[in-house]
């Protein structure tokens, strides 16, 4: 049975997560529109890093901790849950329309992350120049996005940025919360990795499997509240756009900060499942994309049941590497 208190620390540390995230986010963005910074570049910049800083700050602290095993998981399962989960819960409460403006671009940017991530780190481990490789094309996508956008937005096309309401808090309150957001998250990430850790090692499991399933829930609850919030205001188009660019920044960005901490071998769990999984909801997310599906609620039940049949498999130590080699040979 695990001590109590780890598991109150990691709830404590996930639900600070997610506050800290939104203080920050909302303070930003209010702090850069009265300096003069346009929606559009509130909502890449601030809005579209700032949703995906949770992932971050964790998989970044616990990598930096000699925890490498908690980041790398976060990473990969927050990769699949935001295609399994973060799309299927809105879905059950709301229609949500795939395939709106700016996604295709940001869908070739989620396959390209993906296999970069997969490929690479089947063939080496990662490394800093790896690191600096991931975090050179996350730049490139971004100024990419901006510029593309901004001829959108001067064309008088929508844009598909995810921008937050016009009003927000007042000037002095921003200023306010964008430190405390800033410590929030720290000292979340902090939390989050000493419970996570102590539970691992208290139930006696990898590090990697506390990434896979409770961090990358965890850290994707306020992906899961904004998309409801979208699929309520009827902007599907949103919701799925920042899917694909926290997936974009996750992979690129968390993965980049995180090689940048060492040498750092994979787990074979990785290779013989999880990576299997990830492309797999790649090409998922890309299908419904490319249709321009209508997702409704029995294409989020479907997406959930993916989800769960993958946690199972993951429990169950499934091995699709292995069943490949028992059918082919």
């Amino acid at each position: 049975m695990p001590d109590p208190f780890l598991l109150a620390t990691l709830v404590g540390g996930l639900l600070l997560l997610a506050l800290g995230g939104d203080l920050l986010v909302r303070g930003a963005v209010r702090v850069a529109r009265a300096l003069g910074a346009s929606p559009l570049i509130a909502g890449i910049f601030i809005v579209g890093f700032g949703t995906s800083l949770p992932e971050i700050v964790v998989s970044v602290n616990a990598a930096f901790s000699g925890s490498p095993g908690l980041a790398l998981g976060n990473i990969v399962g927050s990769s699949i849950a935001n295609v399994f989960l973060v799309l299927a819960i809105p879905a059950l409460i709301f229609p949500v329309f795939a395939g709106g403006p700016g996604q295709v671009r940001a869908l070739f940017a989620t396959l390209l992350a993906t296999a970069l991530w997969i490929g690479m780190t089947t063939i080496m481990p990662l490394t800093p120049l790896m690191g600096i490789c991931f975090l050179m094309v996350l730049i490139g996508y971004t100024g990419l996005s901006l510029f593309a956008a901004r001829r959108d937005e001067v064309a008088g096309k929508p844009t598909g940025v995810r921008e937050h309401e016009p009003e927000g808090p007042p000037l002095w309150r921003a200023l306010i919360y964008v430190p405390v957001g800033i410590a929030g998250l720290v000292y979340a990430s902090t939390l989050i990795v000493s419970g996570a850790d102590g539970l691992a090692r208290a139930i006696g499991v990898p590090q990697e499997y506390i990434g896979l399933t409770l961090l990358a829930v965890g850290t994707s609850l306020p992906e899961i509240g904004a998309s409801v919030a979208a699929a309520a205001r009827k902007r599907g188009d949103v919701l799925v756009g920042n899917i694909l660019g926290s997936n974009i920044i996750n992979i690129l960005g968390a993965g980049g900060i995180v090689a940048m901490s060492g040498t750092v071998e994979l787990a074979p769990l990785f290779h013989a499942y999880d990576h299997w999984v990830m492309g797999f909801a790649a090409i998922v997310l890309a299908l419904l994309i490319l249709t321009k599906a209508k997702i409704g609620r029995l294409l989020g039940l479907l997406l959930l049941l993916l989800y769960a049949m993958y946690i199972y498999g993951l429990v169950g130590g499934v091995s699709l590497l292995g069943l490949y080699e028992v059918i082919a040979g």
